[in-house]
């Protein structure tokens, strides 16, 4: 994709989704011995996902796993949509597009894994974190520098709102 295709795959977009275990979270899962799971989160990505909201757009999650960590983290970030234990992503996503009155090209998608692969060309764009499964990044429109759970979705949404000359704005909000 050449840089005037990504910025206007990126200018449409008011709504980031992502998978979790390998995006929002590093992929590592922890069983304790009692059934508890742990994840591990980027404090870095909920940062960014506060700045994409404060300009005005929606996140959330569709994860083939379910967790209490998730639903956690998700309900912290304030996603606009959560989804776990999803075995059709695809069909996830149209009911989505349909609820919310959106056309694809509005949506960008950050998977890891064969299983996020059904959102290719159903998406707007469709992204990987740099450790994202082989296939998924030859068939990436964009793969990102950073691993998933270590700062690939902030990674992206600094993309997103650098190109639509938003997160300058974001950041003078902070120093007053």
């Amino acid at each position: 994709m050449t840089d005037a295709e990504l910025t206007r795959a990126i200018l449409p977009i008011k709504l980031l989704l992502f998978d979790c275990d390998g995006v929002l979270a590093d992929g590592a899962i922890l069983h304790g011995s009692d059934g508890f799971e742990m994840k591990r989160f980027s404090a870095r990505d909920g940062m960014g996902i506060d700045l994409w909201h404060r300009a005005g757009y929606l996140s959330g999650c569709i994860s083939g796993r379910s967790a209490e960590a998730l639903t956690k983290r998700g309900a912290e970030l304030k996603f606009a949509e959560l989804h776990q234990q999803v075995a059709n992503k695809r069909a996830v996503l149209a009911d989505i597009l349909a609820r919310r009155g959106l056309d694809k090209s509005e949506v960008a998608y950050i998977g890891d894994d064969v299983n996020d692969l059904t959102m290719v060309g159903h998406v707007g764009l469709f992204m990987t974190p740099s450790d994202a499964h082989e296939e998924a990044r030859k068939r990436a429109d964009l793969v990102l520098s950073l691993p998933g759970g270590y700062g690939a979705i902030r990674e992206a949404i600094d993309l997103l709102l650098k190109t639509r000359r938003e997160l300058e704005p974001l950041v003078q909000a902070y120093l007053g």
